[in-house]
C-alpha cells in the first residue's frame, strides 16, 4: 500500500512514489504535486513546514 501525504503548499494529496518532487527539512521528508509547488517549499520551507502540524503532511 503506497504512503500519501499532503502537499504543504497547496494541500493536495500525493503519493510518495509517484510525487513530483520531495524535500527534506528538519529531518522531515515533504512531498509535492508539482516542481512549483517544490520549489515554493524550497525558498521557504519553515512558512510551509508549521503547516505540517496542522493537518498537512501524512494522510494514510
Amino acid at each position: 500500500m503506497a504512503m500519501t501525504h499532503r502537499d504543504p503548499v497547496c494541500n493536495m494529496e500525493v503519493d510518495e512514489q509517484t510525487a513530483a518532487g520531495r524535500s527534506q527539512y528538519q529531518g522531515e521528508n515533504y512531498y509535492f504535486c508539482s516542481q512549483d509547488c517544490k520549489q515554493k517549499f524550497d525558498r521557504n520551507p519553515e512558512q510551509y513546514a508549521k503547516q505540517k502540524g496542522q493537518g498537512a503532511g501524512r494522510t494514510s
